[in-house]
């Protein structure tokens, strides 16, 4: 995401008028094609009044307020006794979301009807724009900093794909924090870039089903699969409408044999005209920018082997560096041609993760026995 909209930060005064109009639903819009989204309704015990005025206190900044989800800046861009609509940006200033609230009286309590929507394309928010939304109203109980006092709340989602427990972060935020993946240690600058395979030859590479040996737990590849897992590539007959030139076969098992197969879904491209050791990987309808990065930091087709990162490993876990745990931006893999495990291979593989600074204890063995002959 890039930022699209700067608006002036303006205070808003609240006057304790009774809400009583009927709840609009509220989404503020995006010009995005494809964008990342959160719709909710959130029920209070308290009056619409103490809510709104919480909530517009949080976004002030008053008593010293700080967003908790890395320090974002909340701005006003319309505001009526029964509605808030606004922008937050993110902490670093890059990202900017739109968000809408709509009040309603409902015995003695309120019913909140809320939206934050991202404004540029976008598929996975790793649970930004519900953090746009919650960090206005969360309590104490939840670890967030609060200005009047604690509110007592439900939330109903509505269409909000993410909306994991993560809104509680440094107020200086490290790329890892901002996406939303497992909380950091220490700052993102305490890890050490990483070096790519030089010389990396693709076509070489995608020439053979690949087992993996060992895997950093994923969303999409949870402890539970590792069973069995591989690996393979082709090159397409043509450049896809994305752009993209590989496809990409995953297979994994759980241990009473369920598979876990990607058929076509799943496709590649280089993504770093200087390092082809460098690609993205993303479903097929999707746009290239959305793709998570796939590196390929040592590869010998020699000996047989690879050592893969999901990108740039920036969460210190105080015994080296990782990569998140979410979709994009995650992972990591030791790879080699024989299905059979070699552990004096996969030890030196799991030695050269340690010298690039990797927090090696985060990888799993897989279990490679027992699998199916065909493949």
């Amino acid at each position: 995401q890039q930022q699209t909209h700067t608006h002036t930060k303006m205070k808003l005064t609240l006057g304790l008028a009774l809400l009583s109009s009927p709840l609009v639903a509220a989404c503020p819009g995006s010009d995005a094609w494809i964008h990342a989204k959160c719709s909710m309704e959130v029920t209070f015990q308290e009056s619409c009044n103490t809510v709104m005025t919480e909530m517009v206190a949080r976004a002030n900044g008053d008593s010293g307020w700080v967003d908790p989800h890395n320090g974002g800046t909340y701005s006003f861009t319309s505001t009526t006794p029964t509605d808030i609509s606004g922008t937050r940006t993110t902490g670093d200033g890059k990202y900017t979301d739109k968000y809408d609230f709509s009040f309603e009286d409902s015995n003695g309590g309120c019913k909140v009807s809320a939206c934050s929507e991202s404004q540029v394309n976008s598929v996975l928010d790793y649970s930004t724009n519900y953090c746009n939304l919650h960090s206005l109203y969360c309590s104490s109980a939840d670890g967030c900093p609060t200005v009047g006092g604690d509110l007592t709340y439900t939330e109903d989602f509505n269409s909000c794909k993410q909306h994991d427990d993560v809104c509680v972060a440094s107020a200086q935020p490290s790329k890892a924090a901002l996406r939303g993946g497992s909380k950091a240690v220490g700052d993102a600058g305490e890890c050490k870039p990483v070096s790519t395979k030089a010389g990396f030859d693709l076509d070489s590479y995608i020439n053979g089903k690949w087992y993996i040996q060992e895997q950093a737990v994923t969303k999409y590849l949870p402890k539970e699969q590792n069973y069995c897992v591989y690996a393979e590539y082709s090159k397409l007959d043509k450049k896809s409408f994305w752009g993209y030139t590989i496809q990409v076969h995953n297979y994994a098992q759980e241990a009473d044999g369920t598979p876990h197969d990607s058929g076509d879904f799943l496709v590649a491209k280089q993504t770093d005209d200087n390092d082809p050791a460098k690609l993205g990987v993303a479903p097929y309808f999707l746009p290239s920018l959305a793709a998570g990065p796939y590196w390929v930091l040592e590869y010998d087709e020699a000996l047989g082997y690879a050592l893969i990162s999901g990108g740039q490993p920036d969460i210190d876990t105080g015994n080296g560096c990782k990569c998140g745990d979410g979709v994009n931006d995650s992972g990591l893999w030791i790879f080699t041609r024989s299905r059979d495990r070699d552990d004096g291979l996969v030890q030196m593989a799991r030695e050269k993760a340690k010298a690039q600074g990797f927090d090696v204890s985060v990888l799993n063995t897989v279990d490679q026995t027992n699998c199916p002959e065909d493949m």
